[in-house]
């Protein structure tokens, strides 16, 4: 509960019926901090404080509730009043809500709406997820190029009401074909009698209704953009994405990416909700099936450990075991640290799939001076603190590069290779990475120290 003092006190309003304190105390309030008190108070109490609300604050309150609040709340409603709801709202969160809806439910409901709007909310909900159509609302402003600037600024006071933004006007020809655009600064500060062809920007960046949206969030971080055109393959123009939807597009994927490279599955209901939303029974569901693989491939360390126990009877005095976390944990962070940051240069476009070899060379080459330096330090431990031999001093040093040199190289490889194999390379873990590193360097460390304790002995 985030409003532990205030809610108490709301409770017993609703109870007394005080309706007018209830309204006057919510008017004054951002939606967002209305929708956040709405989820502390139980369901037939936030439906209340909602039917409360006048009907566009009512609106914009429901955009910020999580998606189950939501479908409860209408459900809730009369088929009349969700209709209500849904002229208000948005166009592309109305889609998302009506999708969550079941289908006799919104059978119900779209007889109240506008014919156009009926078939507005058809049309979103049609894209495919994950594509920039999906994303997209139909709420926005269009130019004719003939227009004069005082005559699309009395048009953009008639409609600034109803769209969600009006920063950026699209300037579209007869066929609604996507010309250029213009802003309402630019408008401002034109002369009233020019016509808008001659002030317009005609190099226009926009984005095809099925690109992905990802993408296209970046490309609205990448220029600095309020929002972005949304156009099918004959450059007609079908909707826009604001840069809010883009906050929420880039703060999803990060979610995903987060929970994969944890190890831990991703489910796009549950990625949505705060960490005191979600259910322990989920929780485990979702990480289970990780750590049941990673558990099945750690026996593989313990099978090289057993494999080698001749190496640690022939040289009981030197306690190999003690030095294995040691080995195995430089190795896995150094294998998380490269993924990490192998992953972020994937996800942020600077590292394409023709720059493997070069990615490569450089985390090899990175884990080579990682190496001489931990390993200097590995040996200056093991040979003058800890009073072993310089042979074995040498071992650890040299055990300690091979493994870095492995892990950064294996650690920047498997990303780009799942990439490659349409893969999502933040499905490649850091707990994987760190359980192939682990098994793999201790093969390193047993292999040096046979070289250097027998052969050359």
């Amino acid at each position: 509960m985030r409003n532990p003092l205030l809610v108490p006190d709301l409770r017993e309003l609703i109870q007394a019926g005080e309706t007018e304190a209830l309204q006057d105390f919510f008017g004054d309030l951002h939606p967002a901090h209305v929708a956040e008190v709405i989820e502390d108070l139980e369901p037939s109490e936030g439906d209340t404080i909602l039917g409360l609300l006048p009907p566009r604050s009512r609106a914009e309150v429901m955009s910020y509730l999580d998606s189950e609040r939501q479908v409860r709340s209408v459900e809730a409603m009369s088929p009349d009043q969700a209709a209500t709801l849904l002229h208000l709202m948005s166009h592309d969160e109305r889609a998302d809500l009506v999708n969550r809806l079941d289908d006799e439910r919104v059978d119900r409901i779209l007889p109240f709406l506008a014919q156009a709007e009926r078939d507005d909310i058809r049309r979103l909900s049609s894209y495919e997820p994950g594509t920039a159509g999906a994303v997209m609302t139909t709420d926005y402003v269009t130019l004719p190029p003939h227009l004069s600037v005082r005559e699309a600024l009395e048009r953009l006071r008639h409609e600034a009401p109803d769209r969600e933004t009006i920063y950026y006007s699209y300037v579209v020809d007869s066929r609604r074909k996507l010309i250029g655009f213009v802003s309402l600064k630019r408008l401002i500060l034109s002369r009233p009698t020019s016509r808008i062809e001659e002030i317009m920007q005609r190099d226009v960046i926009f984005a095809r209704v099925d690109e992905d949206q990802e993408a296209v969030a970046r490309q609205i971080a990448k220029y600095d953009l309020i929002a972005i055109p949304v156009v099918d393959s004959s450059d007609m123009l079908l909707g826009i994405i604001t840069h809010d939807d883009a906050l929420d597009i880039l703060r999803r994927e990060q979610t995903e990416d987060m929970l994969a490279f944890g190890g831990v599955s991703r489910d796009a209901e549950a990625d949505e909700e705060s960490y005191w939303q979600g259910r322990i029974i989920e929780a485990v569901r979702r990480r289970i099936g990780w750590l049941l693989m990673l558990f099945i491939a750690g026996t593989i360390t313990r099978f090289v450990v057993h494999s080698f126990n001749w190496v640690d009877d022939r040289f009981p005095e030197l306690e190999f075991g003690t030095y294995i976390p040691l080995l195995i944990g430089t190795g896995g962070n150094a294998g998380s640290q490269t993924v990490g940051t192998i992953i972020r240069g994937l996800a942020l476009g600077d590292i394409r799939q023709q720059d493997i070899v070069r990615v490569v060379g450089k985390e090899v080459l990175t884990g080579t001076l990682l190496g001489i330096l931990l390993g200097a330090l590995g040996f200056g431990f093991t040979w003058i603190l800890l009073g072993e031999s310089p042979t074995f001093g040498a071992v650890i040093a040299l055990a300690i590069l091979g493994i870095c040199v492995w892990a950064n190289g294996v650690g920047a490889l498997v990303p780009l290779l799942a990439r490659r194999f349409n893969i999502d390379p933040a499905l490649v873990s850091a707990p994987l990475i760190s359980t192939l590193v682990d098994a793999t360097g201790l093969l390193i460390f047993y292999t040096i120290a046979i070289v250097l304790l027998i052969r050359l002995a």
